[in-house]
């Protein structure tokens, strides 16, 4: 592990510091009891039980028409990096006692003053000169970032190159910085991580080029590492069986991108993983293939594996699991509750991952008649097989027809954080509908993933996945939607339909839920019908979801601009195709 402590002077023209602000110390007590402080947001859900729940109440369905652009800050140019025309900010930001801070493009960070309400006036900025290039070869997707963390006087990072870095949040001043996803492998940091105690955890990205995923706890007091707990186990540990193919477990997938949650009374963190890799080709990889597309919950002391629940053995869709979970109570105790991708919900103990129940939420499901009430298996699950077929023409093989499925290859719902209420006793979700067709592939030779990774030829990933050919009809057509569920039931009580999915969701006390898109929309719905109050075009792409936080007892709704609308978006309205992107943040505010 490489650790170096360096000074902001060591970063030549990286860190740019004014003024003097300094705030108390964001302690594991703080944090434990985030949901206590209303007009501050300290983590990337706000709480551990990731609600995205703000107890503000001051935007109301009342006055939310009124809501206007209080500031827009910029941040830098949206710059190119190799394939990449910009950065793509997917972040939620943080707020401590009227300070901002932000990770927004090529893993900049920032502190933001935003206690006058009118300007948001930066106060520092991090530049941690990310490896552009490598980003470019190396990640599927996008050059993403989805947030960062606060602990005692610090802000924590992942950068994109797989860095983490520990900066002081009064001057910018960088502690310490070390170099922890193996860029050899395809490695990189998406993620925001979760601070328990005096450790971050968090995992990497790069399912889509054979990495071996893993969790990991550093000691945020000096960059050492804690534990590490691979996702694909090695041959003799529990799991190994389930993959059949020698050596297959080296590239197995099991990416993380989405941060887990916590519960502190029964001592377990949750976390969802990625596709088995690769994505679409099973015939590469058979078996099971644990612990990818599961939920996992670990002791955060140690790293060790308490319980998993695999959502789609063998998965042929590419239905990756990273979603967040959320921890709920209800009046019979804790549950665990999640939307996973592959279009159902479901509801575990969260102390032993017992299943209560799986319902479909989203419109169209083919995949599988179901899920097994007593097991959690999908109906067609053959323990005997080595590759899993399901229902009949959704799997595809190398050499015959695409496999056409629902939901589509993005889901249901994905990385997009949903929101719960407390006071509707209702989840709020951004999902896909709609159907996808693949053709499978013999992926590539993984040599160039399995240790001995080169950036300068690696522009195909290895997903084993082809276009299906053209004329394929589809069941249905792709679109998106707002979803609200009864988490104790998995029933669906209101639905709005979009031309694509939105970026997450936020639920609040004004009897509100607010979400953004690519298309540049803000949106106000009513929390228990789902009606749309208020929307608001920035006249550029939104990437993140919306937070709320409030100063002096003002209220304000925060986005992160940095993305491009979907083609989707753009055939529904043409103008979207001419959107220039940037790296902003715009803040909303009634009227004095």
């Amino acid at each position: 592990m490489l650790l170096r402590r360096m000074s902001a002077c060591l970063l030549a023209g990286a860190m740019i510091f004014s003024g003097s602000a300094f705030a108390a110390d964001v302690t594991a007590e703080r944090l434990l009891n985030a949901d206590a402080e209303p007009g501050n947001w300290l983590m990337v859900h706000r709480s551990y039980d990731a609600h995205r729940f703000s107890p503000l109440d001051e935007i109301s369905k009342e006055n939310v028409a009124d809501l206007k652009i209080a500031f827009v800050t910029q941040f830098d140019l949206a710059s190119a990096g190799g394939r990449y025309a910009s950065a793509r900010n997917e972040g939620t930001p943080l707020v401590e006692d009227g300070f901002m801070y932000v990770q927004a493009g090529w893993s900049r960070i920032y502190k933001v003053d935003v206690t006058d309400g009118k300007f948001g006036k930066i106060v520092w900025k991090v530049d941690p000169e990310v490896d552009r290039q490598f980003i470019s070869d190396a990640t599927c997707c996008g050059a993403e970032n989805r947030g960062i963390a606060l602990w005692h006087d610090d802000v924590i990072a992942l950068t994109l190159d797989g860095r983490v870095m520990s900066v002081n949040k009064d001057t910018g001043e960088i502690n310490w910085e070390t170099q922890q996803a193996d860029k050899a492998r395809a490695e990189s940091f998406t993620v925001a991580p979760l601070v328990i105690g005096d450790v971050a955890i968090y995992g990497p990205a790069g399912g889509e080029y054979g990495i071996r995923g893993w969790l990991e706890a550093i000691n945020l007091k000096d960059g050492t590492v804690k534990w590490r707990t691979y996702l694909i186990p090695e041959p003799g540990q529990p799991g190994s069986e389930t993959w059949k193919r020698a050596d297959t477990w080296k590239t197995g997938g099991a990416s993380i991108w989405q941060t887990g949650s916590y519960d502190p009374k029964g001592g377990l963190t949750y976390w969802g993983t990625g596709n088995p890799a690769p994505q679409i080709d099973a015939e590469y990889r058979p078996g099971d293939n644990l612990y990818a597309s599961s939920l996992v919950a670990l002791d955060p002391e140690t790293g060790e594996m308490k319980w998993h629940f695999q959502f789609t053995p063998n998965d042929p869709y590419d239905y990756d699991e990273i979603g967040e979970t959320q921890l709920i109570q209800t009046d019979d105790g804790l549950i665990a509750w999640r939307a996973a991708r592959n279009g159902f919900s479901y509801s575990f103990d969260p102390t032993d991952g017992e299943m209560h129940y799986a319902a479909a939420y989203v419109d169209e499901v083919n995949w599988t008649t179901g899920i097994d009430q007593k097991t959690g298996l999908p109906n067609e699950y053959d323990p005997a097989a080595d590759l899993q077929k399901y229902v009949a023409g959704t799997v595809g093989t190398r050499d015959t027809l695409p496999g056409i499925y629902c939901p589509t290859l993005g889901g249901g719902k994905n990385w997009q954080p949903a929101a719960y209420s407390p006071e509707t006793k209702l989840a709020y979700i951004t999902s896909n509908e709609g159907c996808s067709a693949y053709l499978p592939t013999a992926a590539p030779n993984p040599s160039i993933t399995g240790g001995d990774y080169n950036v300068a030829t690696a522009q195909q990933e290895w997903n084993g996945r082809l276009p299906a050919p053209e004329g394929t009809e589809l069941p249905a057509p792709q679109s998106g939607s707002v979803i609200a569920v009864d988490p104790i039931t998995g029933e669906v009580k209101g639905k709005v339909h979009m031309p694509a999915r939105g970026n997450g969701m936020l639920a609040t006390a004004g009897g509100l839920v607010f979400m953004s898109d690519r298309a540049g929309w803000m949106y106000a719905y009513d929390d228990t019908t789902l009606e749309q109050l208020w929307s608001f075009n920035v006249g550029t792409s939104l990437g993140s979801p919306p937070m709320s936080y409030a100063v002096d007892g003002k209220q304000y709704i925060a986005v992160l601009a940095g993305a491009a609308p979907s083609t989707a978006q753009i055939e529904v309205e043409p103008a979207l195709a001419f959107f220039t992107p940037t790296d902003a943040l715009f803040v909303f505010a009634l009227p004095e």
